[in-house]
């Protein structure tokens, strides 16, 4: 009997994900039809002809409590693309010039907070007990040295959202998992993010005997009752056997308009990545956060430094120009590297991630739909954390894992 075969809709890591999670069934037939050229949606590599090499449309590191990506990374073999850094995460305050070094343990209770030398300056150890109680009575200060030093980047960082803009629930089940990771180090590219999943994904679905079909634009599903019974490409169209199903590994102003009736997010916010070619200094951190700065991050990578600019709105229009200028500003006053602008390369997405806000988190969509073979994949699917990279991983797993049992 022909097995039957489920088709992925994208090549984003969720769809990737999804597409590895049913490969390791054996039960179905797979295939992945991606609109675009490559591989790996809002977080893909691009080749930069200035220097010969590849940059990411962002800066992935992968936190040591993100158990489902680092399981994939080793799933695939990609172990080897990625190197340990430190769990201690830098920190300057660039109104104050003040430099401190985080140096979280593990635990749901944050007892190493006790310790003056391991929180950030004018900060009480309550503060950091706060985090374990978000969600069960704590209050995130509207001001303040803890609001200032401790909240605000962590919001920013888990949710490209201010605070006080910000479903706290979210953060709440962030950091939850958070402190009760392991004592693991972050992990992060040797290269980048193209050679140290992406691509290894890919090779390993191929080897697995997924198709992956490239410039493949959905425009339409047709509905059959309670089942999906064909889909409509921009030159061809697929029927569905009656075993067969889709999994929609789309972002959400894609989705809406293919799934009737689907209520998603539809309110995004923007981040900036800049990567330029100076070396960063041999002692610098692997991640430094930015306070009181025009960005929020800045990175250590292989072949120069990068910066991360969260809730990105307000510099959308600016011209790139002037923000890679402005961003090395901020770059040359934490590593004291030149002022001298180095060559650069910006990339900005405007939906960078859905707006995390209580509003726009009640639309986050359960993953099967009205339709019994018809899943959805992607990090704005309820999951009851943020969007990042780990809940793309994760909802296309779900996803899969739906389907399995639902076919």
């Amino acid at each position: 009997m022909k097995r039957p075969t489920v088709h992925v809709i994208g090549a984003g890591l969720s769809g990737l994900s999804a597409a590895a999670h049913l490969a390791a069934h054996a039960r179905f037939e797979i295939v992945v039809h991606e609109r675009g050229r490559e591989a790996g949606g809002r977080r893909r590599a691009f080749f930069d002809e200035t220097d010969g090499t590849y940059v990411d449309s962002v800066n992935a590191v992968a936190w040591p409590h993100w158990r489902a990506t680092r399981a994939l990374i080793a799933a695939i073999g990609a172990e080897p693309e990625w190197r340990e850094g430190s769990r201690e995460i830098a920190f300057v305050d660039m109104r104050t010039a003040e430099r401190w070094t985080l140096r979280p343990g593990s635990g749901r209770r944050p007892w190493w907070a006790l310790l003056a030398k391991r929180r950030a300056p004018g900060l009480a150890a309550r503060d950091y007990f706060d985090l374990a109680r978000l969600g069960r009575g704590a209050v995130v200060p509207a001001g303040g040295r803890a609001a200032e030093r401790l909240w605000r980047p962590l919001s920013f960082a888990a949710l490209n959202l201010a605070p006080e803009n910000a479903a706290l629930e979210l953060l709440a089940g962030e950091l939850e998992e958070a402190l009760a990771a392991p004592k693991l180090t972050l992990l992060h590219p040797r290269r980048d993010l193209g050679h140290a999943l992406l691509l290894p994904l890919t090779q390993h679905l191929e080897r697995h005997g997924v198709a992956i079909r490239y410039e493949r634009a959905l425009q339409a599903l047709r509905f059959d009752r309670d089942r999906v019974a064909g889909m409509e490409f921009a030159h061809d169209r697929v029927e569905l056997g009656p075993r067969d199903a889709v999994l929609l590994a789309v972002p959400p102003w894609v989705a809406a308009p293919l799934t009737p009736g689907l209520l998603a997010p539809d309110a995004f916010t923007a981040a900036i990545t800049a990567h330029y070619s100076d070396l960063p200094p041999l002692e610098a951190p692997d991640l430094t956060c930015v306070i009181n700065g025009p960005v929020h991050g800045v990175f250590k990578r292989a072949g120069g430094v990068s910066v991360t600019v969260r809730d990105a709105d307000a510099d959308l229009e600016t011209p790139k120009e002037a923000l890679a200028a402005k961003y090395w500003s901020a770059v040359a006053a934490v590593t004291g590297l030149s002022d001298v602008l180095p060559a650069w390369r910006l990339i900005k997405q405007k939906r960078a991630a859905f707006a995390a806000t209580p509003a726009q988190n009640a639309l986050r969509p359960e993953p099967m739909t009205a339709w019994r073979n018809l899943a959805l994949a992607g990090a704005y699917v309820r999951d009851g954390l943020p969007e990042s990279m780990e809940t793309a991983v994760r909802s296309g797993e779900r996803a899969a894992q739906c389907l399995a049992e639902a076919l």
